[in-house]
């Protein structure tokens, strides 16, 4: 057998290569191969002239929820809201910047964001409302981490938990556990001290 085996070596080994071939074209054929390439969306956004809706706020004559346009800018909201309150602090706000479905624009009043800018200690932060300044206080985040918190809820639309700056990408989790238990999504809570 041994002495057999030694002779039809290679017809063995060439039937054993016809039989994978075969098998592997018969899963190419049902849809067994490898899995479809995972397609990712680089603009999330609507095609402009969607309709959107946009929750104005802060120092406008007539706050509230309104339809706009994909593609329509923080002009177009103002706007829409009536117009800036007198003490509205215009300068402060890019105006040209696009609009977003389910994004909030917030007119500061002069003189009110150097006040809300400092993290006063035993206060969390709603990740949902803080400004960039305000979120680069916290332990461990930083000017670039800050940026990406706010730019992911403009783009991607608000947060529906905190821990959706680890499943977003935001963030990595190690610098989540440092900050965890000072963030919250749409309350304002009691905490320690805010430390380094």
């Amino acid at each position: 057998m041994l002495h057999w085996l030694e002779r039809n070596q290679v017809p063995l080994l060439g039937f054993a290569l016809l039989i994978l071939a075969l098998g592997l074209g018969a899963r190419a054929l049902i849809g067994g191969g490898a899995p479809p390439p995972l397609e990712f969306r680089s603009d999330a956004r609507l095609p402009d002239g969607a309709p959107i809706r946009v929750h104005v706020a802060g120092a406008v004559l007539a706050p509230g929820v309104y339809e706009l346009r994909q593609g329509d800018r923080v002009a177009e909201a103002l706007a829409a809201a009536g117009g800036p309150s007198d003490a509205a602090d215009l300068e402060a706000v890019n105006l040209a910047r696009r609009l977003a479905d389910e994004q909030q624009v917030v007119i500061p009043r002069r003189g009110a964001e150097a006040a809300a800018e400092v993290l006063a200690a035993g206060t969390k932060v709603d990740i949902n409302t803080a400004s960039a300044a305000l979120l680069d206080q916290l332990p461990g985040i930083g000017e670039a981490y800050s940026r990406r918190i706010v730019d992911s809820r403009t783009l991607d639309g608000p947060y529906a938990s905190v821990e959706e700056l680890v499943e977003r990408h935001v963030i990595p989790r190690a610098t989540f556990d440092r900050i965890s238990a000072f963030v919250v999504v749409g309350a304002v809570g009691e905490v320690e001290a805010v430390g380094p």
